[in-house]
């Protein structure tokens, strides 16, 4: 059945099929780092749902949004390189246009919601450290808002469907060769200028959201930096003696640095300020690992009238750990913006310069695909931070690795 319908080929299709192969084999280098993208995107944040949904069952407070943000990721690496593979081996041959619209709004919608999953974790993570005392989001409130960032996505992206779509052209210039690609057809429907419009509000929505999210990360880090800095201030401070308001014989307690007296009188305005500093400090519940028994304390003096109530105290390197899913959530924003803003860009120049494809040599198109979709590299490389930051994931991984080689 498969040789007769080769050999029934008219010398169109035999044209089309081969002007298609030569197009697809020059973005060979293109559809490759596609194919990249997809298989580690998809088995790496398969793996981070799992081990987060699944294997990991205490703090899901502060894991609450991964498994989600996982899932918005993987879809992203199904739909952005899948589409764009798509597009690079059938370059002239993508018939379809309700299959061509669906997929421009799937792939939108799901870079949106990938950033607006982004900027919701940065409003929770800025009110669990900035204003811990303050009303924090209920684990109902995450998923009414997930649910609301999804319907908004959907609504955002909604109009790319009047703006792209199956394009017929002639190939090579002449009328017996018919091409089909999926793209941008505005200048078929005549909506170019709405299409500026809309080019205009996603990029404001764009710079909207990434201004939000930084200045939300300024306040979480400038919050971290100071409790380090007070960290690092009292463990190089000279030791000094304080006495137990409990204490009925007067006894005096070394004032080693590695304990807190939480009830030592305060001498001065400075000290009062310092310990709000340390009891906000010590109220976030943003620590992941650690727990009291953890964390280093003074041993008890056989002495029963040392009545010193003493608790801990953090190192440095403890507040960074305490802060460690914050910080890593900063830096999955961070590579976010880094890596979409080429997009966007060019989103800006298609929508101001019409000709903008048609006027790129060979390089430049290869280039301007690569930068278009680098923001894919955003959702493949966040299971590799996840393994970084999280202790308690990158031993999850280590277990199930020794139950598979056994």
């Amino acid at each position: 059945m498969g040789i007769q319908n080769i050999t029934n080929k008219t010398e169109n299709d035999v044209d089309i099929y081969t002007l298609n192969s030569l197009r697809a084999e020059f973005l060979t280098v293109n559809t490759v780092i596609l194919g990249v993208y997809l298989v580690i995107g998809v088995l790496g944040n398969s793996l981070v749902f799992y081990i987060y949904k699944c294997c990991i069952t205490k703090h899901r407070t502060d894991r609450f949004f991964i498994p989600y943000l996982a899932v918005s990721d993987a879809l992203s690496c199904i739909v952005g390189s899948g589409f764009g593979l798509a597009l690079n081996l059938l370059p002239i041959r993508f018939s379809g246009d309700a299959l061509c619209k669906g997929l421009w709004f799937l792939t939108k919608w799901s870079t949106l919601v990938s950033a607006l999953m982004l900027l919701l974790i940065a409003i929770e993570r800025y009110k669990k450290v900035c204003k811990p005392f303050g009303p924090q989001m209920t684990p109902l409130a995450k998923q009414l808002s997930i649910i609301a960032l999804f319907v908004l996505s959907a609504i955002l992206t909604f109009p790319t469907v009047f703006f792209h779509g199956e394009i017929s052209f002639p190939a090579r210039g002449t009328s017996h060769l018919t091409g089909y690609r999926c793209g941008r057809n505005t200048f078929l429907t005549g909506l170019e200028g709405y299409f500026t419009i809309y080019n205009v509000v996603l990029a404001a929505v764009a710079f909207t959201g990434i201004t939000a999210v930084t200045i939300l990360y300024v306040f979480v880090g400038k919050t971290i930096y100071k409790q380090t800095k007070f960290r690092s201030r009292f463990a190089s401070s000279p030791r000094k003696s304080y006495i137990s308001p409990k204490s009925d014989s007067g006894v005096v307690s070394d004032g080693n640095d590695d304990v807190f007296l939480e009830n030592s009188v305060k001498e001065n305005e400075e000290n009062k300020a310092r310990k709000d500093s340390a009891d906000s400090f010590y109220s976030t519940d943003d620590e992941l690992e650690s727990t009291d028994a953890d964390l280093p304390r003074k041993k008890s003096s056989n002495n029963p009238r040392k009545k010193s109530i003493i608790s801990h105290v953090y190192t440095v390197p403890q507040v960074l750990r305490k802060f460690k899913i914050s910080i890593l959530f900063m830096c999955i924003t961070l590579v976010f913006i880094l890596t979409f803003t080429p997009r966007l860009v060019i989103m800006i120049s298609e929508a101001t310069n019409k000709g903008y494809w048609s006027g790129l040599t060979d390089n430049q198109i290869r280039a301007s695909l690569f930068f278009y979709r680098f923001y894919i590299v955003n959702n493949i490389v966040n299971p590799f931070l996840y393994a970084a930051f999280d202790s308690r994931f990158k031993q999850e991984i280590k277990k199930r690795l020794s139950c598979f080689k056994k």
